[in-house]
C-alpha cells in the first residue's frame, strides 16, 4: 500500500469533521460580523453621542431653573452714613444745646445791658439744658446704632428660571447643525456597515470558490492517481513504457502540490472569514452555499438611473447634510448680528433683611426682568458669515464632482460586470469542449486506441478549463457585488 502524504491525509479527513459542524448562510455571517466588529460598535455609539447633542440642543429652547445659595462672611460691615455724619448724630443733643444758647445770645435777652449775659449763661447750664443734651445725644446714638447693618455676615437664596424669547435664530440654527451631525453620524454608521457586508461577502464567496477549487484538485489528483495505477499495470504488461509512467507520475506530483496550495487556500481564506465574523481563528466554517453562481444569465450593460443611484449613495446623503450644515453655519452667523431677548425671574431671600432695616431674619421678593442686548459693532460676524457661505460653494462643488465620479464608477463596473459575463461563457464553452474531449480521451485509452499521453493531456486540458470557469464565476459573482453596492443596493 503506498503511503499517503500527511497533508493529503488531513484534507481528506477536514471535510468529514466540518460535516459535524452547523452550517453557515452569507446572511448569518453578515449578522455576526455586524455584532462583533469593534468599528462598528464605536461608529454606534459616536451616533448615540450625536443623538445626545441634538436632544441638548433642543433643551436650550426650555427654561433654565437654578437655585443658588450664598454665605458671605466680610472684615467689614456695610455702613449707610459716613464717620463724620454718624459723629454728628450721636452729638446731637450737645448741638441743640450750643444752637438755642447762641440764639439766645443773639436775642433781645442777650442784648440786655448788664443782665442779659448772665441770664443766658444760666439758661445754657441749668439742668433742663443738660438734660436736653443728654436725650438728644442718647437719641442720636440710637438712630446711628439703628443705622448699623451688621452684614459681616451675610445669607442669600436665590430661586430663578431664564427663559431666551428670541436670539437671533441662534438657537434653531444651532439645532439644525446638530440635528445635521446626528445624521451624518448615522449616514457613517450605514456606509461602515454596508463596508463590513461588501468586505464578508467578498470574503464568503472566496470561501466557497476556494471549495470548488479544492474538489477539483482532488478530483485532478483522483483522476492522476487512477492513471498511474492503470499505467502501472499496463507497463508490468508491456503495453506501456516506462517514460509513459514517469510522465503520469509527474503530473501527479504536481497535482499533489496543487491539492496542498488549494488545501492551504482554503485553510487561510476560512480564518478571513472567522476573523470577519469574529469567530475563533482556527473555527470550522461549513458554508450553505456550493456555487457562487447557481444560473448565470446573460446580463448585458443596462441604463442606470443615476438619480437613483445619487439618492441612494451614502456619500451623496452626506454632502447633502454638508450643505444643511453650511446653511445652518451662515443662521448661526447672522444672528450674532441681531437683538437678543431673554426673560429673567424668580425668588430671593437675604439675611440680614434687606426689606426690614436689615434685621437678623430671612426676607425676601419676588422679580422678574427683560433683558435685550442689540449688537453694535460686531465685525468678526461678517467674516463668519462669508466663512460659512464659502463653505456652501464648496459642498456645492464636492457634490458636482462626487456624481461625475459615482457616474464614471458606475459605467466602469457594469462595463466589467459585462466582460466577466464574457469571460464565463467562453470558459463555459471551454468547459464542455474539454469534457467532451476527455470522455472520448477516457473511451480511447480504455479500448487502447488512445496512450496514456493523450489522455493526460485531455485531463490536463479538463482541468485548466474547469478551473477558468470557477475563476470566470467568482469573478462574475465579484464584479454584480461591486455593482450593487456602488448603486446603493442594500
Amino acid at each position: 500500500m503506498k503511503k499517503i502524504p500527511a497533508l493529503l491525509l488531513l484534507a481528506t479527513l477536514l471535510p468529514v469533521h466540518l460535516m459535524a459542524q452547523d452550517t453557515l448562510s452569507l446572511e448569518q455571517c453578515r449578522r455576526m460580523a455586524l455584532e462583533n466588529n469593534k468599528s462598528l460598535q464605536i461608529a454606534n455609539e459616536k451616533v448615540y453621542q450625536a443623538e445626545q447633542l441634538r436632544k441638548s440642543a433642543a433643551d436650550q429652547f426650555l427654561p433654565k431653573v437654578s437655585a443658588n445659595a450664598v454665605a458671605l462672611f466680610a472684615e467689614k460691615e456695610i455702613n449707610l452714613i459716613s464717620d463724620e455724619k454718624q459723629n454728628r448724630i450721636n452729638h446731637i443733643g450737645d448741638e441743640i444745646v450750643q444752637d438755642v444758647a447762641t440764639d439766645l445770645q443773639n436775642s433781645t435777652l442777650g442784648s440786655i445791658p448788664i443782665v442779659g449775659s448772665p441770664i443766658v449763661n444760666a439758661i445754657a447750664n441749668s439742668n433742663m439744658m443738660q438734660n436736653i443734651a443728654t436725650h438728644g445725644n442718647e437719641a442720636g446714638q440710637n438712630i446711628t446704632d439703628g443705622l448699623k447693618t451688621d452684614t459681616r455676615q451675610m445669607y442669600a437664596i436665590m430661586f430663578g428660571a431664564t427663559q431666551p424669547v428670541y436670539l437671533g435664530g441662534k438657537l434653531r440654527a444651532l439645532y439644525q447643525i446638530a440635528k445635521a451631525n446626528e445624521t451624518v453620524s448615522a449616514l457613517k454608521y450605514d456606509k461602515a456597515t454596508e463596508e463590513m457586508k461588501l468586505k464578508v461577502d467578498e470574503a464568503y464567496w472566496r470561501v466557497v470558490s476556494v471549495d470548488q477549487k479544492l474538489e477539483l484538485a482532488q478530483e485532478y489528483y483522483n483522476l492522476l492517481d487512477t492513471l498511474t495505477n492503470n499505467v502501472a499495470l499496463m507497463v508490468e504488461e508491456g503495453v506501456a513504457t516506462m517514460g509513459d509512467l514517469l510522465k503520469v507520475q509527474v503530473k501527479k506530483n504536481e497535482a499533489q502540490m496543487t491539492l496542498a496550495k488549494a488545501q492551504n487556500g482554503a485553510v487561510l481564506s476560512r480564518m478571513a472569514l472567522a476573523q470577519l465574523c469574529g469567530l475563533p481563528l482556527h473555527s470550522p466554517i461549513v458554508l450553505s452555499d456550493r456555487r457562487p453562481l447557481s444560473n448565470p444569465l446573460q446580463q448585458a450593460p443596462e441604463e442606470v438611473d443615476m438619480n437613483e443611484v445619487w439618492a441612494n449613495r451614502t456619500e451623496m446623503k452626506m454632502l447633502d447634510q454638508a450643505a444643511l450644515l453650511a446653511k445652518a453655519e451662515k443662521k448661526a452667523a447672522v444672528s450674532c448680528l441681531l437683538p437678543n431677548v431673554v426673560a429673567n425671574g424668580g425668588y430671593m431671600m437675604s439675611n440680614p433683611n434687606l426689606f426690614n432695616g436689615f434685621d437678623k431674619t430671612f426676607g425676601g421678593m419676588f422679580y422678574g426682568a427683560i433683558v435685550v442686548n442689540v449688537p453694535i459693532c460686531h465685525t468678526e460676524s461678517f467674516h463668519a458669515i462669508n466663512l460659512a457661505k464659502s463653505k456652501a460653494r464648496e459642498v456645492q462643488m464636492q457634490r458636482e464632482e462626487a456624481q461625475e465620479m459615482i457616474n464614471l464608477q458606475i459605467t466602469q463596473l457594469d462595463q466589467k460586470r459585462w466582460e466577466a459575463y464574457l469571460h464565463y461563457a467562453q470558459a463555459a464553452s471551454g468547459m464542455s469542449l474539454a469534457e467532451e474531449n476527455m470522455k472520448l480521451a477516457s473511451e480511447g485509452f480504455a479500448a487502447g486506441m488512445a496512450s496514456a499521453s493523450d489522455l493526460l493531456g485531455a485531463q490536463t486540458a479538463w482541468m485548466q478549463a474547469k478551473s477558468e470557469m470557477l475563476d470566470a464565476e467568482i469573478e462574475m459573482k465579484m464584479c454584480t457585488l461591486y455593482l450593487n453596492s456602488a448603486k446603493g443596493m442594500k
